[in-house]
């Protein structure tokens, strides 16, 4: 298990803002915390190293041409065979990270298609000043999001929205009656009014 967090900001995103959404998901990842931040982007990466557990798998990850940088939490199961069909890529990792980085830059969001796995992840692209975000089909791996006129941000916790001190700290009563009625918030909704859980294959 990993964490991922991010802002898109129509200004600078704050150093300390990415920090506060890392910490609150340390337990997430204890191997190794990262970030990366770019006029209106911040990016942020806590690690549980599983496959390629050099420091080679650390994210944000970028791209051979430093074009793209990811954010990713997940497992893909058909890693190595995705390599096999990449091979124009210059591969620097033995990471299933980085054999889904490859996989969008040839494929884009054909990409998910071909990935048989659990994962949620986020990829912006620095030349088309684009921000990509998926998760999986069967929804294992979450991914929590709250847009304003302001600015985006998502992260694998709604700790880590509340830590950002940018999502809205307001009990969505609806939420909260389904919870009291189904033991569960039916999704897209959270029990946070205006905080939105990624629909499963999105």
């Amino acid at each position: 298990m990993c964490g991922i967090a991010g802002l898109l900001h129509f200004t600078a995103p704050c150093p300390d803002v990415l920090s506060a959404m890392n910490a609150s998901q340390a337990h997430r990842g204890p191997d190794a915390v990262g970030q990366w931040m770019e006029g209106p982007v911040g990016l942020g990466h806590r690690r549980l190293s599983i496959i390629d557990l050099s420091d080679a798998g650390r994210q944000p990850m970028h791209s051979a041409d430093r074009r793209y940088v990811m954010v990713y939490n997940g497992e893909l199961y058909n890693y190595r065979e995705l390599r096999a069909e990449l091979t124009d890529y210059p591969f620097k990792t033995q990471t299933d990270t980085e054999v889904l980085l490859a996989a969008y830059i040839r494929w884009g969001a054909a990409c998910l298609e071909r990935l048989k796995g659990m994962f949620g992840f986020a990829i912006w692209d620095r030349q088309g000043k684009s921000l990509f975000i998926a998760r999986d089909r069967l929804g294992i791996k979450p991914v929590y999001y709250t847009v304003d006129a302001n600015c985006l941000v998502f992260a694998s916790e709604l700790r880590a929205l509340l830590a950002s001190g940018l999502a809205p700290r307001q009990l969505d009563e609806v939420a909260l009656a389904d919870y009291l009625r189904y033991q569960t918030v039916h999704a897209p909704d959270t029990l946070l009014a205006g905080v939105h859980l990624l629909p499963p294959g999105s």
